[in-house]
């Protein structure tokens, strides 16, 4: 990319130097297992939700961790991404199971009571990894492995000056208003303000990671805004929505995201969306299982934040040997 803020959203996964340190639990639980033989101690991964086509992804990374260095993983979720209570009692179990490393990637609505368990994690002597989504308020965890956030909506914003000439009206909806949400959105934001000033954001909503509230507001932009050049969204939820809202009121409204699913992809090769930046999350749970594993035999990351790779991915180069090592 042209510009330097982008590097860490699009570069390699970061080498990480390791120093002593660590922890030797044991124990056994969680929602649904796989990986490595259970003799090799046992790593537990929270995540946002249990269900989700990223999360999937999250989770055969994971796995895939577990079978190559002999452990057992366990991977649990709440159901939706807005039931931060569920996942902290989910990370409470965790914890009193006592496995050898837990990975967290904390909802919005887990921010403030994640704090205390990372405490308790600990106390009790088990190295935790953050990942997906930084949490703020505790310095327990070894390190966090994540996306840049800010980057990644600064690039969608990049490319939507491209595709728009950099004049005109633009809305974006939200998956959420704090966390990977906001850090996104205000990273596009910042970009058009510093660089692009004719561009003008004229409505932001909060879709909650929810396709049909994000289809309801997608609705109500377009309805007061039928002039829009272009239209972001911070999640697939999002971008959907937004793209589907646009096609069927035949609109020439350029569509750019963040995040694939199927469904996603499925409207990039229609022309329907006209490019979307794809995270690894494939990567990012098998360099989760990896720390803790180094962790509980002594060995802790040099580094405090890991930025994992993404790919900006359009109709022309998605069928790319680059891009599909991320999306398939």
């Amino acid at each position: 990319m042209k510009k330097k803020m982008f590097a860490g959203a699009l570069g390699v996964l970061l080498a990480v130097g390791l120093t002593a340190c660590g922890n030797t639990g044991g124990g056994t639980g969680g929602e649904t297992g796989g990986g490595g033989d259970a003799a090799g101690g046992r790593v537990a991964l929270i995540a946002k939700a249990n269900s989700a086509e990223y999360w999937m992804k999250v989770k055969e990374g994971a796995e895939a961790a577990g079978k190559d260095l002999g452990v057992q993983v366990t991977f649990n979720g709440p159901d939706t991404e807005s039931e931060g209570d569920k996942q902290l009692n989910q990370l409470q179990s965790a914890i009193n199971d006592k496995p050898i490393g837990i990975g967290f990637a904390p909802q919005d609505g887990a921010q403030d009571g994640a704090p205390r368990l990372m405490d308790e994690a600990k106390a009790a002597n088990i190295p935790v990894v953050i990942f997906d989504t930084p949490l703020a308020g505790s310095d327990v965890p070894l390190t966090t492995v994540a996306s840049d956030n800010a980057g990644m909506g600064a690039q969608a914003a990049e490319k939507l000056v491209e595709l728009t000439g950099g004049k005109g009206k633009v809305a974006i909806i939200a998956h959420g208003e704090v966390g990977t949400a906001a850090a996104r959105r205000d990273g596009f934001k910042d970009y058009l303000e510093k660089n692009a000033p004719d561009l003008q954001v004229v409505d932001v909503q909060n879709g909650e990671s929810d396709p049909a509230k994000s289809r309801d507001k997608a609705q109500g932009i377009l309805q007061a805004h039928s002039d829009l050049v272009g239209f972001f969204g911070t999640d697939d939820d999002s971008t959907i929505a937004i793209a589907d809202e646009v096609a069927a009121k035949g609109l020439d409204t350029k569509v750019v995201g963040i995040d694939s699913s199927p469904d996603v992809l499925t409207l990039l090769k229609e022309g329907k969306i006209s490019g979307v930046i794809v995270q690894n999350p494939f990567n990012m749970g098998y360099q989760t299982v990896e720390l803790l594993v180094k962790a509980s035999k002594g060995e802790t990351p040099a580094e405090k934040n890991i930025v994992s790779e993404s790919v900006w991915v359009t109709q022309e180069n998605i069928d790319s040997e680059e891009v599909q090592k991320v999306i398939s």
